[in-house]
């Protein structure tokens, strides 16, 4: 079960440094044309085009597209060749798993919040027990995200943090050093083969 948590981490001073108002502004979420619109995005590791309600959105090389400002009610997503209806809330970020056999609609937990950064994780592989630990905290951010699942934490920001995909004390995969920044969310993927891969959420113009 996903649940929208805060993790304040434990880290030295250097580890913390303030950075220019400017570059955090750069990066907090937009605001929606309506106070009710949602916000979807796609996760399609094997696709190479993807719409949202008619917007076209480019995946990233991990399948990742950006989020898609929509209406709440049905919102048509086609995949490749492949098109699906999915019925949508107000004032939500979602994502859809398009891997998964039942193309999974995700409630994400993005909490918005202009002073933290939301650490996004999604389970594409089959993995059911393991950590993603930040080495520098030496503690686990998110851990034991069930297949075709998903949960978020909202960490202490801005920071610099690199993330080993961990199981049973062994180290399986490895991220470069992420930049968290307040009013962001950074999104992590752990990969059908085992792999880790993060990427900054954007949204679609």
């Amino acid at each position: 079960m996903m649940t929208k948590r805060t993790l304040l981490l434990s880290l030295p001073i250097a580890l913390l440094p303030a950075l220019p108002a400017v570059a955090q502004d750069e990066g907090l979420y937009p605001d929606p044309s309506s106070p009710d619109a949602s916000f979807l995005r796609v996760i399609a590791p094997e696709a190479n085009n993807v719409t949202v309600d008619g917007t076209v959105l480019d995946p990233t090389d991990a399948g990742l597209t950006p989020y898609a400002e929509v209406s709440p009610g049905e919102v048509t997503i086609s995949v490749g060749d492949e098109e699906t209806t999915v019925e949508v809330g107000a004032s939500t970020h979602y994502t859809v798993l398009s891997s998964a056999e039942a193309q999974p609609l995700i409630e994400d937990g993005v909490t918005e919040s202009p002073a933290q950064a939301d650490l996004l994780l999604y389970n594409l592989g089959e993995m059911e027990s393991f950590d993603l630990y930040a080495t520098e905290a030496e503690t686990a951010a998110l851990s034991d995200v069930a297949p075709n699942g998903h949960d978020a934490v909202g960490l202490k920001a801005p920071l610099t943090l690199t993330f080993e995909l961990r199981q049973d004390g062994e180290t399986l995969a490895s991220l470069d050093p992420v930049d968290l920044r307040r009013g962001t969310a950074t999104t992590v993927i752990v990969t059908d083969d085992g792999g880790l891969v993060a990427a900054d959420s954007t949204y679609a113009d």
